[in-house]
């Protein structure tokens, strides 16, 4: 799993937040283990990060950047998922927080303008008409791809480094209000849930949905 390394080598001086109380670093339990990070940097208020390994039938890594709460900036979200080394799936993206125009061109549009439009407009997995934008790269494959997807990944975070660090007063906004309705929105979706609760419990799995990956979700 490479995506920390990653995030650590981009953001070296990141401050550890920590984690619900409830919550450990790493929890292993009969051959799974979930390691869990959160990060704050300059004015990106929460980076976290999850790596699962369920007894190597479903290994994923995400994470998700979201800026300081008087932002509309975009959030920013990437996963890779294995499924018992037969099915890969992989997504990176800036998720726009408004669908009109003239934010589409100020944050996703400017920001990604040299990555291409994606080619899907269906998943199995998400409503990619809301919180995913045209410059969503995502592939889903029999073959593992994760080279070629590290390698986007780092393009995407890079830009997304470069566009927080000028935000100013022309990019304010109720971020938080906008933020919830993201989390709100994705951990209803998340197919982590059932996944979550058949190798653990329907408590863990609500917990960890909702207080640790998406944690603006029930507030």
């Amino acid at each position: 799993m490479e995506l920390k390394n990653i995030l650590l080598k981009l953001l070296p001086s990141m401050e550890e937040l920590p984690l619900p109380d409830w919550l450990s670093t790493e929890v292993n339990d009969n051959g799974s283990v979930i390691k869990s990070y959160a990060w704050r940097w300059n004015n990106l208020r929460r980076i976290r990060l999850c790596e699962l390994n369920l007894q190597n039938k479903f290994i994923a890594e995400s994470i998700v950047i979201y800026p300081d709460y008087n932002y509309i900036h975009p959030v920013f979200g990437t996963e890779y998922v294995e499924c018992g080394g037969r099915r890969f799936f992989g997504t990176i993206d800036f998720h726009p927080m408004k669908m009109d125009e003239d934010y589409i061109n100020k944050y996703i549009n400017n920001n990604l303008k040299d990555q291409p439009d994606r080619e899907k407009n269906k998943s199995n997995i998400y409503d990619l008409d809301k919180y995913f934008s045209k410059k969503l790269w995502i592939k889903a494959t029999r073959d593992n791809f994760y080279q070629e997807y590290l390698k986007s990944f780092k393009i995407y975070l890079e830009k997304y480094i470069i566009s927080t660090a000028k935000l100013n007063p022309s990019d304010e906004g109720d971020g938080h209000s906008y933020q919830k309705g993201y989390d709100y929105h994705l951990a209803s979706t998340d197919p982590a849930y059932g996944i979550l609760k058949t190798y653990y419990n329907e408590e863990f799995a609500d917990k960890y949905i909702n207080t640790f990956l998406f944690d603006l979700s029930k507030q």
